[in-house]
C-alpha cells in the first residue's frame, strides 16, 4: 500500500515541488496539502494518513504546536519535519515529542524520500547536519554514562552509531561489509549489554557517549 502523506508548508512553490518530486515515487501518495497550521490539524483529522510533512514556520499555528496537537490525537503518526533553520530549542522539543525525522530543505530529494520511508517504518532519520542539535538535549554532562561505552567492542560501537542514525540491518550490513545475521548478532549484544528497551534509548545512549556527531 502507498504511504499516504499530507504536506504542510506555507510556500506554495515549495509545496508544488515536493508534490512533483514525491508523486514520482510509486509507493507514495499525496492526500492533501496546506500552508496553514490550523488547516494542517484539520486535514490530519479528516484523512487517514501515514506521514505528515511539516514545516516549522507557518501562519495560523507554528509547526511545533501542530505536531503537539496531532500527536496527542494520534501518537503513532509519523511526522517528518522540514526546516530551513537549525533552531536548537524547537528541534529538541520536537524530538522529545516523538518526531521521527528531521530534514533540511536544502537536502536532496532522495534524502527526503529516505526520511519518509524510515519514519513510516517507525525508524528515525536525522539530517546529519542537524544530528547534534536535535539530540543534544540528551547529553549528560556528568559523564556518568561514558563508562558504559567500554562495554561495547569497536564494531558494536559502529553498529550502535548506524542504528542510532536510523539505518536498517540491511543498510548496516552493506556499509560494514558484513552479513545481516552478524548485524543482528551485534544488535542483540548491544541491547543486552546496555539493557536498552527501545530505539529511543539507543539513540540517547549514542548521544550521551558521543557516537552521533554533526558532519561538516
Amino acid at each position: 500500500m502507498a504511504i499516504r502523506i499530507i504536506i504542510a508548508d506555507d510556500h506554495s512553490i515549495f509545496r508544488s515541488g515536493l508534490r512533483a518530486l514525491l508523486e514520482k515515487e510509486g509507493d507514495i501518495e499525496i492526500v492533501a496539502e496546506t500552508g496553514n497550521g490550523f488547516d494542517a490539524i484539520r486535514l490530519v483529522g479528516e484523512n487517514k494518513i501515514d506521514v505528515l510533512l511539516l514545516d516549522l514556520t507557518m501562519p495560523g499555528l507554528p509547526g511545533s504546536k501542530v505536531a503537539e496537537t496531532v500527536l496527542e490525537a494520534n501518537p503513532r503518526l509519523a511526522i517528518v519535519v522540514l526546516t530551513m533553520h537549525d533552531d536548537e530549542y524547537y528541534l529538541k522539543e520536537l524530538f522529545k515529542m516523538g518526531i521521527r525525522a528531521f530534514v533540511l530543505k536544502k537536502s536532496t530529494g532522495s534524502d527526503l524520500v529516505q526520511a519518509i520511508r524510515k519514519a513510516h517504518r517507525g525508524e528515525t532519520y536525522v539530517d546529519p547536519s542537524l544530528a547534534g542539535k536535535v539530540l543534544s538535549s540528551f547529553y549528560n554532562p556528568s559523564g556518568q554514562s561514558k563508562a558504559r561505552l567500554d562495554l561495547l567492542t569497536p564494531r558494536e560501537q559502529e553498529v550502535c552509531t548506524l542504528l542510532a542514525y536510523g539505518h536498517t540491518n540491511v543498510e548496516i550490513a552493506e556499509k560494514l561489509c558484513i552479513s545481516e545475521r552478524t548485524v543482528e548478532s551485534h544488535r542483540t549484544n548491544i541491547t543486552g549489554k546496555l539493557d536498552l528497551k527501545s530505539r529511543a534509548e539507543l539513540v540517547r545512549f549514542a548521544i550521551e557517549n558521543g557516537l552521533l556527531k554533526m558532519e561538516s
